[in-house]
């Protein structure tokens, strides 16, 4: 069989790029047998997997999005006989002559459309349903993703296949004091600080970390750092964080290396992720590997992915978020369990795991 991968989206940010990527390298270390054409649209890609022999690397150099998936990705499909073309990100070519295939990271546009950027609004709720009858399967990271995909779209039980995502998994307790200390003062880390990871868009709901932190501030001595990128609709945040006067307890790092980051979830008192809605939620199971208690939120699928190791608050209530965090940072005793239980749910995930049911599910279909 021969396998078209849609790629324009590798050289970005966030987890879907860290699916992409571990999906793509879990999948070319258990299949030899098959062949891949990979679809960049940037040439700089190109001689990322050279070195598999079943690779070849294909470049389709137009920027316009609609018409590299609608147009030039079914010509390749074409050319290069391509049997099943697998985007691991929102959309398929509608007419390619193979088997298609989409993941569907989450619905978080339909569950909270008010949330998003007029444009992404109008192409989702627009071109999502056609997607979802043109596949051949739409894979789900969750139950609770295949919950919200019927809820909200045209799609049998038959196209469907949850599989699971993973965590990058060279994050891990780190028992090495000298490494620790060297992150601690290459970001200027504080003794006790709470952490949150994830891009700036209200989905993340950092206006409420911000609320919520500043009461826990007042009760006991710790910092909030934040790792990510500013995505859209963050200067709000950005002038909550003048008003409540946060300026001076807050450490902003940017995007940080997934090697320090792993250091910094070691040293965390805890790691606070109340998002509105997450289709899977890799940083709460990051932060379970390396041994960071997590707080995390009773809507979307992150009460699944947590495995009963987080405690779960209500992301539209402040004053739930501080009590959480307060008990987290100042209970020994749970803690430990938090800790404890979040290293024994992450031994339910591989990215692995996740390619090889993705490869069943291709050959399933072809």
């Amino acid at each position: 069989m021969r396998i078209g991968i849609m790629l324009r989206h590798l050289n970005e940010l966030g987890g879907v790029v860290v699916y992409t990527k571990n999906i793509i390298e879990n999948l070319l270390d258990l299949d030899r047998e098959n062949e891949y054409v990979f679809l960049y649209n940037d040439k700089a890609m190109l001689g990322t997997y050279s070195s598999y022999k079943n690779v070849r690397e294909l470049v389709i150099d137009k920027k316009n999005k609609f018409l590299w998936d609608q147009y030039y990705v079914p010509k390749a499909v074409k050319s290069e006989k391509i049997d099943l073309i697998f985007n691991p990100k929102l959309s398929i070519p509608l007419f390619a002559p193979a088997k298609r295939v989409f993941t569907m990271h989450g619905l978080e546009q339909f569950v909270l459309p008010h949330l998003f950027k007029l444009y992404d609004n109008i192409y989702f709720h627009l071109m999502m349903p056609f997607f979802c009858k043109r596949a051949h399967a739409v894979i789900v990271m969750t139950e609770t993703g295949k919950i919200d995909l019927k809820r909200h779209l045209p799609v049998g039980d038959d196209k469907i296949a949850v599989i699971n995502e993973s965590y990058q998994e060279k994050l891990v307790q780190i028992k090495d004091r000298k490494r620790l200390l060297e992150i601690k003062q290459k970001y200027n880390l504080p003794d006790k600080f709470i952490f949150f990871v994830g891009g700036l868009t209200p989905l993340k709901n950092f206006s409420n970390i911000l609320r919520s932190f500043n009461i826990v501030r007042m009760k006991t001595e710790v910092k909030l750092v934040v790792a990510g990128f500013k995505r859209w609709k963050y200067a709000h945040d950005m002038e909550l964080i003048e008003r409540l006067k946060l300026q001076d307890d807050i450490i902003m790092l940017g995007f940080v290396p997934d090697d320090d980051l792993g250091c910094i979830f070691n040293l965390a008192g805890c790691f606070v992720f109340p998002s509105l809605y997450e289709g899977f939620g890799i940083p709460v199971l990051e932060a379970q590997a390396c041994g960071c208690p997590v707080i995390s939120t009773i809507t979307g699928a992150t009460p699944e992915v947590s495995g009963g190791a987080a405690v779960l608050v209500n992301p539209y209530n402040h004053r739930d978020i501080a009590q959480a965090l307060y008990s987290v940072l100042t209970e020994g005793d749970l803690r430990e369990k938090l800790v404890r239980d979040g290293l024994e749910n992450v031994k339910k995930y591989s990215w692995r795991m996740t390619a090889q049911r993705t490869l069943e599910l291709f050959r399933k279909i072809s």
